[in-house]
C-alpha cells in the first residue's frame, strides 16, 4: 500500500444507483482504500433494499429530509441532523417514506463501496434532473445481484421503488 497523501476533489462523478443519486466525493482510490465518502440524494419513494455489506461498515449523516432506517432488528426514523452507524454483516435498509428528498453523507470503511456504485450505477451528466425512482427490471436485478456478490454485498430483499 502506498503512503497516504492529501487529496482535493473538485468535480466528483455522480451516478444513478437504484434510483438514488450518488456523488462520490472521495473514492477509495483517492484515500488509499481507507474509506469512501459519498453524498446521496434519495427521492420520495426511494428504497435501498434490505442488504448486507460484508466488506465495510457504513456511517450516515442525514443533511435534509428523513429516512426510515432498518439496521438488524432496529427500525427508526432518521431525521436531518441525525446519524447512524451500521456495522458490516448486519442487514440494513434506508427508505424514503416521506414527501421530500433526503440528502445524506455516507462514509464506508474501508473504502470499496464506491467501486460497486461505479460498476452498478449509471453515470449522470452534470445539470440533468434526477429521474423518478422506478423498480429495476428482472434482468437489471439479476445483473445487480451477481455484481453485488463480487463486492461482498448481499441483497436480501430488493428495493421497492415508487410513490411513498
Amino acid at each position: 500500500m502506498s503512503a497516504p497523501r492529501a487529496v482535493h476533489s473538485s468535480h466528483p462523478p455522480t451516478y444513478l444507483f437504484l434510483g438514488v443519486q450518488m456523488k462520490i466525493l472521495l473514492s477509495s482510490r483517492q484515500t488509499n482504500r481507507q474509506f469512501s465518502m459519498i453524498e446521496g440524494l434519495m427521492l420520495p419513494g426511494g428504497d435501498g433494499g434490505l442488504h448486507v455489506h460484508h466488506f465495510e461498515d457504513e456511517s450516515m449523516y442525514l443533511i435534509e429530509g428523513s429516512l426510515e432506517v432498518t439496521i438488524g432488528d432496529q427500525v427508526f426514523m432518521l431525521k436531518a441532523g441525525e446519524s447512524y452507524f451500521a456495522p458490516r454483516d448486519v442487514p440494513q435498509r434506508p427508505r424514503n417514506v416521506g414527501h421530500v428528498p433526503a440528502r445524506a453523507l455516507l462514509v464506508t470503511t474501508p473504502g470499496g463501496f464506491d467501486e460497486f456504485i461505479e460498476s452498478a450505477g449509471v453515470r449522470l451528466d452534470a445539470g440533468k434532473p434526477l429521474p423518478a425512482p422506478a423498480p429495476p427490471s428482472q434482468e437489471e436485478l439479476d445483473d445487480l445481484l451477481a455484481l453485488a456478490g463480487e463486492f461482498g454485498i448481499e441483497i436480501m430483499a430488493p428495493p421497492e421503488l415508487g410513490p411513498a
